[in-house]
């Protein structure tokens, strides 16, 4: 029995589909092609900034432990930041593992956010980095808001980014052969080597773009759970099975009077370390209750490189309760679990350096998508109005040839 031939219909649908898609894939592509350029430049950028300033800014990022010294304090530690630079307050104090200064944040409003770093065993105050000067502070501005006001940026990367996302799914269709030969495999999965400068943007476009966009997808549909609250509500709802994100604001007593000489912040490191945890090897920061009804906010994260597993530990002020704590991952549901893992696939760090190095050259290759379809479509629109002219020419050829003399 011979098979029967595809329906004339189903060519037909088909066909329909293809140049939707394909109208799609051009236009939104279009649309949305500077934005897309800057935000996957300005990712690139943003992907090593851990290395690169660990080796620009040696003397203020590393530290070297002596024989004999510990870790100081966080309210001496803090004390050190406010006298040397008349900050009133600070945010919290950060303990970064062995090697490595703590970082002591301050943050008075979105023009005014500072980070001090202090040599955590003996309180040497080493650098205040003004964020606002800071090159890579520059970047992540560009890379979430387009140097915008964030009421403007912000949605305007956000919804660019969910129409790259079209235009990879898009593509994927018009990247899709018609029938699995030969040809089209090579056609579709290599890089042709030598070709025409045309031909090797086409392949730039098609085959190196076929094999980034899984994580081209990854990066992008985790941007937008920063960019867009629904899209975060919804990734949220289905990874934890019909469930709602849940914001607690907790809240310490007021009435509660410490007991003199108590210095909050110092006890809740001081069990923190006789617990066992190891320094060297942990990052973890006290964060300041906001305000007098405010908590304390101890974070710890088992991992010097990924954040997944990082837990939060909330305690009243004066009484130092333990009001709530984190969940361990694997206990969390499906939801906290996604949210928990989308900082870590967002930057690349989940597998360490060389996810880093994966997720750096999809950026780089997601920047010249745009540019590449971009050189394509002007070749065939140039091609258009040449084929048009001359179909015109020959047309006023054809006209002449039949008048009289």
């Amino acid at each position: 029995m011979k098979p029967s031939k595809p329906h004339k219909n189903t060519k037909k649908n088909r066909s329909l589909f293809y140049r939707i898609s394909a109208w799609l894939h051009l236009w939104l592509g279009l649309a949305s092609g500077i934005v897309v350029v800057i935000i996957s430049l300005t990712a690139a950028l943003l992907t090593f900034e851990e290395e690169i300033r660990l080796a620009l800014e040696a003397s203020r990022e590393k530290v070297t432990k002596q024989e004999g010294q510990v870790l100081l304090p966080p309210s001496q530690l803090a004390t050190a930041v406010k006298d040397k630079y008349g900050w009133p307050s600070v945010y919290g104090v950060m303990y970064r593992g062995e090697g490595r200064s703590a970082m002591i944040p301050y943050y008075k409003d979105r023009s005014n956010y500072q980070q001090a770093l202090v040599n955590p065993y003996t309180g040497e105050v080493l650098h205040n980095r003004k964020l606002n000067d800071d090159f890579f502070r520059f970047m992540l501005m560009g890379h979430y808001q387009l140097w915008l006001p964030r009421s403007i940026g912000k949605p305007v990367v956000a919804y660019s980014t969910l129409i790259f996302v079209i235009a990879l799914i898009t593509g994927l269709v018009l990247w899709w052969p018609k029938k699995w030969t030969r040809a089209t495999k090579n056609a579709g999965f290599k890089v042709k080597w030598p070709a025409t400068p045309k031909r090797f943007n086409y392949d730039l476009h098609n085959v190196v773009g076929f094999y980034s966009l899984l994580i081209a997808l990854v990066l992008a549909l985790t941007g937008m759970v920063y960019g867009m609250e629904w899209f975060r509500n919804t990734s949220y709802w289905v990874a934890s099975g019909g469930e709602t994100e849940v914001f607690e604001r907790l809240h310490s007593d007021t009435t509660l009077v410490s007991p003199k000489g108590q210095v909050d912040e110092d006890i809740l490191i001081a069990n923190l370390l006789k617990s066992g945890l190891d320094p060297a090897q942990n990052r973890f920061s006290i964060f300041y209750p906001r305000g007098a009804a405010g908590v304390w906010n101890l974070q710890v994260n088992p991992s010097l490189i990924n954040t997944f597993q990082s837990r939060n530990y909330h305690f009243e002020q004066g009484s130092l309760n333990l009001l709530k704590k984190d969940p361990a991952f694997s206990n969390a549901n499906g939801g906290d679990q996604l949210m928990k893992l989308n900082y870590d696939l967002h930057l690349g760090i989940i597998g360490g350096i060389w996810t880093k190095i994966i997720a750096f050259l999809v950026c780089i290759i997601s920047a010249s998508l745009p540019i590449t379809g971009f050189i394509i479509w002007w070749g065939k629109e140039k091609k258009k109005r040449k084929n048009k002219a001359k179909s015109k020419q020959k047309a006023t050829q054809q006209r002449r040839t039949l008048v009289p003399a």
